[in-house]
């Protein structure tokens, strides 16, 4: 007999204590989690089984074609009955159907099996949990009565970043299917026929791709949303009114049911909440409601979060705005989890339940950083408080899918929500063979940092925290060998983890997704067994042998520096991949300066090797006056970066510099965090990266610690030896060639003039 088709679902064994079960030596995790589940002790059958299907004409058609794709059919084998109520095949099922949208009634004895579903998303659902169960070797008996708790449940696409690739995006329909989310809103910011281009059609080639999109979601069933943002340039007159239905209408051509208007991260006219209110409600009347298959809209509000509401503006939306619009929301400010209080004030003030905008684990306001650990914080209590819940990603589709595994078990089952277990099945899920490796990849990539948002996520690191305890107790003991030999077996397990990740074809797309930080985490743990050699070539006096290893740091240490993600022509966003950066990191930078130290004090062999630094690597704010250096004018070339006095919390890597040294010139490389350009020795942006590409002799920069505080950048090599100052209305960097002579030495006022602070300062 054929045997039961595999899928790749979430199998392994657990302990009976996470689900209340019996004593079944094999446990089976059905995400996202049940409402009820009741396993019986004997085995139905194994997954080798063939089953005689009826229903298979009156259910639900992608059901019974996902059904049919996934098991083997015989007239002989064991009975399977599908169908949705009001089906002659499941009618004296129907008292156990829940009753909610969505639900579905499972039962699976050796027998036969019933699959019943409230709709027909129900009857999907229904077949999804079956499959995953059918794939173990032994399929238990098991009843399971099951239904969402949030009507809407999924993701928007609506990151600042490189768009999602077509692979990504009918990867992420398949997979919500798997996992019961129903909703998919395409709204990337750089489609320019979402924001910029607004008014006008799809190319034909496009337009087929949008068609193709909704038709694979539907298949799914994830209802594909497509957004539309016309807050920029919008003129509140008949004529755009219209263009914004003809728009509508030919995305209803490509077969798109479900619409969302964006009004987010605009100002000027476009942010009116009257004649906002007034463009939804005539769309609403000469659109929607003359489609019969088409779901009400949802509205992006440009006061999208508390902490940037104020007046009326709410009120106005609240009143005005017809009750069936879905009103999105991000919390008590752009980056936050959503809590019962926070649901209370906003409801009250748009008069129904907010659909919430979760912007996480979305990253490109900290592109640095991968967020790979678990998604907690929001609260347990709120589902009946919501029209829906979708998650904004990281523009890394594969990696973002850990946060989104837990996004669908919240809000399907949110009372039973626990996010650290949640966690851990996302992981086994991913990486069913290199599950060790691939969790401890994930530990060290939880925390995004300090950003002007003010999120933070605990529990970095565990292993190596309780590593550090042991290597400290060891080194207050006086046994530098074993403290040593303790840590550097931990660096070695990151090693191992680091290329295991790499080289693994088990999710070879996830793979290659987190390559760039899973080279920087390897580098890191070689940065660290190179500090641990250091240590006992200090403990035994051996100063050649300490030498040699913090050369070898040097060189792990630029490696890492020079890492890229997604460094192809055209990327929107080329980060330099960190990890581990609240505890690992830290410890390495701060026992490299220790040891230095130490080191000075005991020997004089090749002292010349240390650099003199006044900075360590790093990202930092650059200011002068109280205002930031800002890189304005993303991506274009000879353009100059301008000092503004506001943190900039959309992209805040446009005021982040990456301010590096350079072992061979002993300067400093100084880059925008946004971008990756480099300041030239005129304080500007190279007008062509082919033609004028970073040069070290031109383009790095002496720093000097003035006795005020402050910084002076000096040019130095090539690029002569001019100071850097700013115009007369602190705006832009100048070169201090148009200062007189006396001023460009010895001036401490004009010279001596940058603020250049750590970005974990707050």
């Amino acid at each position: 007999m054929k045997v039961l088709k595999r899928f790749n679902i979430l199998l392994f064994f657990t302990f009976s204590l996470f689900f209340c079960q019996t004593s079944i030596a094999q446990t089976i995790i059905v995400s996202p989690q049940p409402q009820k589940i009741n396993w019986g002790k004997a085995k139905a059958f194994d997954n080798n089984a063939s089953f005689k299907v009826k229903g298979l004409k009156t259910a639900d058609t992608d059901a019974t074609a996902l059904l049919k794709k996934k098991i083997n059919l015989d007239e002989k084998g064991i009975t399977l009955i599908i169908g949705e109520r009001g089906d002659k095949t499941v009618k004296k099922y129907s008292s156990l159907i829940p009753q909610q949208s969505e639900g579905y009634y499972l039962s699976i004895t050796p027998k036969e099996v019933v699959i019943a579903g409230n709709d027909e998303r129900g009857t999907y659902y229904g077949v999804q949990t079956f499959l995953q169960i059918a794939a173990a070797d032994e399929i238990m008996c098991v009843t399971i009565s099951d239904y969402p708790d949030v009507a809407t449940r999924g993701m928007v696409e609506g990151f600042y970043g490189n768009p999602y690739s077509e692979e990504d995006r009918k990867s992420m329909f398949e997979f919500f299917g798997k996992q019961k989310m129903n909703t998919y809103i395409y709204g990337p910011k750089d489609d320019i026929y979402h924001r910029a281009k607004w008014r006008e059609e799809y190319p034909a080639a496009e337009a087929e791709k949008i068609k193709e999109y909704a038709e694979i979601a539907k298949s799914n069933k994830v209802d594909f949303v497509w957004a539309i943002h016309p807050g920029n340039d919008i003129k509140w007159n008949n004529a755009d009114s219209l263009n914004m239905i003809k728009k509508l209408n030919a995305m209803y051509n490509l077969g798109i049911r479900t619409y969302a208007i964006f009004f987010d991260d605009i100002s000027g006219e476009g942010t009116d909440a009257t004649r906002q209110a007034e463009l939804l409600n005539f769309i609403t009347d000469e659109f929607v409601k003359k489609h019969a298959d088409v779901a009400p809209l949802i509205l992006c509000p440009t006061q999208y979060n508390k902490n940037w509401s104020g007046g009326d503006y709410l009120d106005i939306l609240g009143e005005n705005t017809y009750k069936e619009t879905n009103i999105m929301w991000t919390g008590n400010s752009v980056i936050d989890m959503i809590n019962k209080e926070d649901m209370t004030w906003i409801n009250n003030r748009i008069k129904r339940n907010a659909y919430i905008w979760l912007n996480y684990p979305v990253n490109d306001y900290c592109i640095d950083h991968i967020l790979m650990g678990p998604t907690y914080g929001n609260d347990l209590d709120i589902s009946t408080m919501l029209s829906g819940f979708t998650s904004n990603p990281m523009e890394y589709a594969e990696a973002s899918k850990i946060s989104l595994y837990s996004i669908a078990d919240y809000t399907w089952n949110m009372s039973d929500y626990n996010a650290e277990a949640s966690w851990q099945r996302a992981i086994k899920y991913f990486a069913p063979t290199y599950t060790d490796e691939f969790r401890l990849f994930c530990e060290n990539n939880i925390d995004l940092g300090v950003t002007g948002h003010g999120l933070r996520r605990e529990g970095e690191s565990p292993r190596f925290n309780a590593e550090l305890k042991e290597f400290n107790n060891l080194i207050a003991s006086g046994d530098t060998v074993a403290a040593t030999k303790h840590l550097t077996a931990h660096f070695d397990k990151m090693i191992v983890a680091a290329e295991t990740m790499i080289a693994s074809d088990e999710s070879p797309r996830l793979s290659a997704e987190i390559e760039p930080w899973c080279k920087a985490m390897k580098l890191l743990a070689l940065k660290g067994k190179a500090t641990m050699k250091m240590l006992c070539a200090l403990s035994s006096n051996n100063p050649e042998e300490f030498i040699e290893n913090y050369l070898q740091y040097q060189k792990y240490d630029k490696q890492q520096m020079a890492l890229r993600s997604r460094d192809f022509p055209g990327s929107i966003k080329s980060p330099t991949p960190v990890v581990a950066t609240t505890y690992i990191v830290p410890f390495v930078k701060k026992s490299i300066a220790k040891y230095i130290d130490v080191y000075r004090q005991k020997f004089d062999y090749k002292i010349d090797v240390f650099p003199k630094r006044v900075l360590e690597n790093g990202k930092y704010f650059v200011k002068v006056n109280g205002k930031y250096l800002t890189n304005e004018k993303e991506n274009i070339p000879n353009t100059a970066p301008i000092f503004k006095e506001e943190r900039d919390t959309i992209k805040p890597q446009r005021q982040e510099w990456i301010i590096s040294f350079d072992t061979d010139t002993e300067r400093y490389k100084i880059v925008n965090a946004q971008d990756n350009r480099y300041l030239n020795e005129n304080g500007s942006f190279a007008a062509n990266n082919l033609s004028n590409p970073y040069d070290a002799v031109w383009h790095t920069y002496i720093l000097k610690h003035g006795t005020n505080g402050k910084f002076s950048i000096q040019n130095a090599g090539r690029a002569g030896n001019n100071f850097w100052t700013v115009t007369n209305d602190y705006t832009k960097i100048m070169n201090s060639r148009y200062l007189d002579k006396e001023h460009q030495n010895k001036n401490e006022e004009k010279i001596y003039i940058f603020e250049i602070v750590p970005i974990n300062e707050k």
